[in-house]
């Protein structure tokens, strides 16, 4: 059996943090590198190895999955809703590149898994309010909603084509108690009126 060795992209994030300590303690605490290009965040400092990285630096990153003998990536960085709609076109290049990058690595080197995490914001206003099925009119209205959903394709398709085990789920608005929110909707609701 392989041991596997994991590069989490986007650590220092909302999800990035609690995901990374989580995968720590399946994994242990060296077997996970967590990288950012923000600084670490103070709750992963002394928890296992950071590098800071550029994901729109393919060849940065080709370096790194080599050095680190990395076998799956998990890729959360990305430039969400409310961020995205100040600047539509960093947003779709950060959104689509850094997804195209952590590909391509995947198929040349072959790694176990990419893990992706695509969005509800591919869901559009003309999307079913209730019990909406996986299936269904999604008309999205932001660039992060567009490029959630043009990645699914692409993971779609470096599967299909590749044979790249790329997995995805569409993650609803998420909040979290530790990390503070990234820029996404749902921010919206986590400041503190008093």
């Amino acid at each position: 059996m392989v041991k596997e060795k994991i590069l989490v992209i986007g650590a220092s994030g909302q999800i990035g943090v609690e995901l990374t300590m989580a995968l720590r303690k399946i994994y242990g605490n060296a077997n996970v590198v967590a990288s950012d290009l923000r600084e670490e965040n103070p709750l992963l400092k002394g928890t296992g190895p950071y590098v800071s990285l550029d994901v729109m630096n393919k060849e940065m990153l080709h370096v790194q999955v080599i050095r680190q003998n990395i076998t799956q990536i998990y890729l959360l960085a990305a430039i969400l809703s409310a961020t995205g709609e100040k600047n539509p076109n960093l947003a779709w290049s950060l959104n689509m590149q850094s997804l195209l990058n952590v590909l391509d690595i995947a198929r040349e080197e072959k790694l176990h898994k990419v893990y992706w995490p695509s969005s509800i914001a591919v869901f559009g206003p003309t999307s079913p309010k209730q019990n909406c099925p996986q299936q269904t009119i999604i008309e999205p209205i932001t660039v992060y909603g567009i490029s959630k959903y043009a990645g699914e394709f692409w993971c779609n398709y470096y599967f299909n084509r590749y044979g790249v085990d790329v997995r995805s789920l569409r993650y609803p608005g998420l909040i979290s108690y530790k990390s503070e929110p990234g820029g996404g909707t749902t921010r919206l609701c986590c400041r503190d009126f008093s």
